[in-house]
């Protein structure tokens, strides 16, 4: 029997361990480093860790904490677009990004039998296995253009000869593994087609705060929400909260109607149920926790804006130190940029000089610390 594939993100970081050079670099892996290369959490987490009470390990209700679904929906849309649309949005509680999108897909086959899917590529790789687990197809438009720059035009060519698709975006202008997403321009240009044309979007928001803060980050999803156009969004804070591995993130349906509105909250709770039967309360509470107050709020945002700005400043220091090759990642945003190796080069990085990339060349600014940026653009300017 055939073996399924090894995820390549997690096999990477097993070779990456593994290897007994003192200087190696894993650029792979989606998670934030300090200046001296620890795993970072935010000052706020650990303050709350220590003075909540962990000790009720009753369950949750099926779709969650209230007050974590409730602070998330208003972190989401701000104070006046939450009090016009609230009492509209289906919210589930949910396992991470990658649970919150199964489970909207999964809906997604339900209501529609076969749901037209379009998305960008090259995405994040959960994206395409979670398609093809579920027997969805979808239909692809390149997401970057020749010149580095998100590809308007294709996208838009797609939006107008597909019938009533399901849009797949990344939150806010993070994109993963690209950096890159719509401008505002575009985001309001995307707005009127898709709404003329009758599609659906759902934003996968991974990195909300990450990329300008909260309010900038949440642009394009309130202006399709204010545009009524069907949107879903699952928000994660694995990156933005530092939470990884308590994968804590809520999936929220924005529906016209009350009757839509509890129809599909049905089928949520009932396909958690059936998947994952009950949300993990660690997470749900600390960033409950957190939204709720307006002290912990403050600190917090004040710890993602210092985190933001790292990684633009190494991300800057490496343009610098490999004499502005790679220019183009100075319009990235978030974690990520693309350093269009090829894999012959990738292979090399991870052989001669202990530099772990993904084999679609993307890196990852806040896994990359400070001290080393020097090496790994020595290393990359060597290459032919």
């Amino acid at each position: 029997m055939k073996k399924a594939p090894q995820d390549e993100i997690f096999k990477l970081k097993g070779e990456f361990e593994q290897d007994k050079r003192t200087f190696k670099v894993n650029g792979g892996i989606g998670i934030y480093l300090d200046d001296n290369g620890k795993p970072y959490v935010h000052p706020v987490i650990k303050k709350l860790i220590k003075k909540l009470r962990f000790d009720n390990f009753n369950y949750l209700p099926i779709s969650g904490d209230a007050a974590f679904l409730d602070e998330s929906t208003k972190l989401l849309l701000g104070k006046p677009l939450y009090i016009k649309k609230n009492k509209f949005i289906a919210k589930q509680g949910v396992i991470g990004g990658t649970n919150g999108i199964y489970i909207f897909l999964s809906l997604a086959k339900k209501l529609y039998h076969n749901p037209k899917i379009i998305i960008g590529l090259p995405t994040w790789e959960n994206h395409t296995k979670i398609f093809s687990y579920l027997n969805i197809k979808a239909k692809t438009y390149n997401h970057l253009t020749d010149k580095n720059e998100f590809n308007y035009e294709g996208l838009v060519k797609l939006l107008r000869k597909e019938s009533k698709s399901i849009i797949i975006f990344h939150g806010g202008p993070t994109h993963n593994p690209t950096g890159i997403n719509p401008n505002n321009k575009e985001w309001a240009k995307l707005c009127k087609i898709i709404k003329f044309n009758g599609h659906e979007v759902l934003f996968d928001f991974a990195y909300m705060g990450l990329g300008e803060n909260i309010e900038k980050d949440c642009y394009p999803v309130r202006l399709f929400i204010e545009n009524n156009i069907p949107i879903s969004v699952v928000i994660s804070y694995s990156k933005n909260m530092t939470l990884y591995q308590h994968r804590t993130a809520t999936l929220l349906i924005f529906k016209t109607k009350l009757s839509e509105k509890e129809y599909i909250d049905s089928y949520l709770k009932y396909n958690f149920r059936l998947v994952n039967s009950n949300p993990a309360a660690f997470g749900e509470l600390l960033v409950s926790e957190i939204l709720k107050s307006k002290k912990y709020k403050k600190e917090w945002l004040e710890n993602l804006d210092y985190m933001k700005k790292n990684i633009n400043k190494r991300r800057e220091s490496f343009i610098k130190e490999t004499n502005n090759k790679f220019k183009y990642l100075s319009k990235c945003k978030g974690f990520y940029g693309l350093l269009n190796l090829n894999k012959k080069q990738i292979e090399l990085l991870k052989k001669k000089y202990g530099i772990y990339l993904l084999t679609n060349s993307r890196i990852n600014f806040g896994g990359v610390v400070p001290k080393e940026i020097h090496n790994i653009a020595g290393a990359i300017l060597k290459l032919k």
